[in-house]
């Protein structure tokens, strides 16, 4: 009997003791893992395309890109060593070395790290700096934390010197760029000069020029001067000639109406010499409108002013020959009446002298004829000598503008065919100079002895080269001096190209001011940045401190868990021997276990009491949780013999359930 119930007990405990160990063994079967993940940036911008390269001893690279946003993630097996690279071409590369070694019982466990990773260009060769090649973070696993961290004073240290070499670099770039700007400056302020003095060459054509355009436009205004003489003349004449007719025709009338004393005679008479006094009139009139038609149009052809003058002449004195032409129609007229008058008084007498005054009347008419005639062929001769003498000077002025748009038309494609030249000119020199600069940029990379050399050579290269362009465009311009509108247009284009020179170097004096604005804003940023981190490290570490006095707390309180509970083992152990010796010994009866204490809830108040009772063979720690009426008793039993036991009214619990309990109830009513 005895030897079954030991065999029972031991088989009870190593059931306990496997199924203990039985989430071990599970957990164990599985195989942790490190996720990293983070974002890449530059001036505080995530970029996409950065190469990030994870290599390892005895295993294959792996390789991952960034995305446009800057971030990334890839995982790392435990138990490791890796070294990880950021690289994107134009930017200094990054190292950070990953320990990934964790304790064995934490090889199951899937961490998670975060980390953002800060590159910037590689200026002046920094790249090459030995500081740069070094890691600048190191990663590993920290049994305070139970998590992976870095080493913050290595990364200091480290970042100084990548800073230092940086700043270096930078001030060596802005030694580069100065010496750039100034043999840019040499090269334009020797260009200037040189532009300054075919200025003044120009100038000094374009005076001469000017002077030949005043005596040109003298003689010009001089012959249209004479011609518009000529024309006043010809007016004048032409006037006389006008007034000539008018009295032969005023006399011929009176004639006529002498002559017919009879009404028909008369009526015919007075008909005839108004249709005559009409046909001279329109005649007159006619060619007086061609004459003026011809001279507009020549005068047209010359100035649109001048001609509006001359027409303002002609139309006065159009006016005026009107004005004296109705003048004599009312003299013709009041002459007709008094006539009538004198012939209705002298009709008698005229009866006799019909014969006669039919004599005079007739040959009178003949007369007249002859004389319109005449007149009439000598106004054809003068009309025709005025239309021939307007059209030679119709021929000779299209011909002069001919000539004048064949000249300015070869002296258009000659200043075309200059400009041409010297844009072509301005072009190769701006060519050059931005060769030369992209050069000089190229080269700023490389050792600063081997630089300074290249950059002197390109100099003087650029001063060869700029001296032949110049001295090519000054042959240029010593043969085309004479051409006014090709330098205008030249001395345009040059002074455009110093106004962009002149905006460009403002534009680089701006540039570099914003550069060490933003670069003095930058190390404000960084060593704002470095008192913040230098502040998250102190809290940090108040943390770290705070949070190891509480880990130390809580190892110390489960050593002293499990030495009770290797206690309690013992003394279950003993008590078990204890048992099987009174089994043996059938005198003795087998102890009771002590009861589970009781309370009363009136006895307690509404929250949290605290309360210790000491037996003679046990210590009882005791919390009561009351809560609208309701009381809770966890109770801690600790007995003389080592045994500790923890109770939920008089239920037993296991010491982190009683524990957590306790603290929850803690938490709920200090809120």
């Amino acid at each position: 009997m005895n030897k079954h119930i030991k065999s029972s007990v031991f088989l009870v405990l190593n059931l306990v003791l496997f199924l203990s160990f039985l989430p071990q063994l599970s957990v164990a079967q599985r195989t942790g893992y490190v996720q990293v993940n983070g974002k890449v940036r530059q001036n505080n911008r995530p970029i996409g395309g950065v190469i990030v390269k994870i290599t390892c001893p005895g295993t294959i690279e792996q390789t991952v890109t960034s995305k446009d946003n800057g971030t990334y993630v890839f995982n790392l097996d435990l138990q490791k060593n890796y070294t990880i690279t950021f690289e994107k071409p134009g930017l200094v590369s990054k190292k950070v070395e990953f320990n990934t070694v964790v304790p064995p019982d934490q090889s199951d466990i899937i961490y998670q790290n975060e980390f953002a990773m800060d590159l910037f260009e590689d200026v002046a060769g920094v790249s090459q700096n030995a500081s740069m090649g070094k890691a600048v973070a190191k990663i590993s696993y920290n049994p305070t934390y139970e998590d992976f961290v870095h080493d913050p004073a290595y990364t200091k240290q480290i970042q100084n010197e990548q800073d230092q070499a940086r700043k270096a670099a930078e001030e060596l770039n802005r030694m580069q760029e100065r010496a750039r700007l100034d043999s840019l400056n040499k090269l334009w302020n020797d260009s200037l000069a040189k532009v300054k003095a075919r200025e003044a060459q120009m100038l000094a054509a374009k005076a001469e020029q000017d002077r030949l355009k005043a005596e040109q436009e003298k003689a010009r205004q001089d012959s249209i001067a004479r011609a518009t003489a000529d024309a006043a003349a010809k007016a004048l004449a032409l006037s006389k000639e006008q007034a000539r007719l008018d009295s032969i025709s005023k006399a011929e009338a009176k004639a006529k109406a002498l002559a017919d004393a009879r009404d028909k005679a008369r009526q015919d008479s007075i008909a005839k010499a108004e249709a005559d006094q009409a046909k001279l009139a329109a005649l007159a009139q006619a060619r007086e409108k061609a004459r003026q038609d011809s001279i507009s149009r020549a005068q047209a052809e010359q100035s649109r002013k001048d001609s509006l003058a001359r027409v303002k002449a002609d139309a006065d004195a159009k006016a005026l020959a009107e004005a004296k032409l109705k003048a004599d129609e009312k003299a013709r007229k009041d002459s007709i009446q008094k006539a009538e008058a004198d012939a209705i008084a002298r009709k008698k007498a005229e009866q006799d002298s019909i014969s006669q005054a039919q004599m005079l009347a007739e040959k009178a008419r003949l007369k007249a004829e002859a004389d319109l005639k005449a007149r009439e062929k000598a106004s054809k001769d003068s009309t025709a000598r005025a239309e021939a003498l307007a059209e030679a000077r119709k021929r000779a002025l299209a011909d002069s503008l001919a000539s004048a748009e064949a000249a300015t038309k070869a002296r258009e494609k000659q200043r075309e065919d200059s400009i041409s030249r010297a844009q072509t000119a301005l072009k190769d020199r701006q060519k050059f100079v931005a060769d030369s600069t992209a050069k000089a940029e190229a080269d700023a990379k490389a050792r600063l002895i081997q630089e300074t050399a290249a950059r002197e050579k390109a100099k003087q290269d650029s001063i060869s080269r700029a001296q032949l362009a110049e001295a090519q465009a000054k042959a240029d311009a010593d043969r085309k001096q004479k051409e006014a509108e090709e330098n205008k247009r030249l001395l345009a284009a040059q002074e455009k190209a110093k106004q962009d020179s002149t905006a460009k170097a403002e534009a680089d004096r701006l540039k570099n001011e914003a550069l060490a604005k933003s670069q003095a804003e930058n190390e404000a940023k960084a060593k704002a940045e470095e008192e913040r981190i230098r502040k998250q490290n102190e809290e940090k570490n108040r943390q770290d401190s705070i949070a190891t006095a509480q880990r130390l707390k809580a190892e110390k309180d489960e050593q002293d868990r499990r030495a009770k509970a290797l206690a309690e083992i013992e003394a279950k152990k003993q008590l078990l021997s204890k048992t099987n010796a009174a089994n043996d010994d059938k005198s003795k009866a087998p102890p009771k276990p002590a009861a589970v204490p009781k309370i009363k809830d009136s006895d307690y108040h509404e929250g949290i009491t605290e309360e210790t009772v000491n037996e003679s063979s046990r210590t009882i720690y005791r919390t009561v949780v009351k809560i609208d009426g309701t009381a809770i008793n966890y109770q801690k039993i600790v007995y003389n013999w080592g045994g500790v036991f923890y109770f939920k009214n008089e239920s037993n619990l296991t010491q982190s359930l009683f524990d957590q309990e306790i603290k929850n109830a803690k938490t709920v009513l200090n809120k």
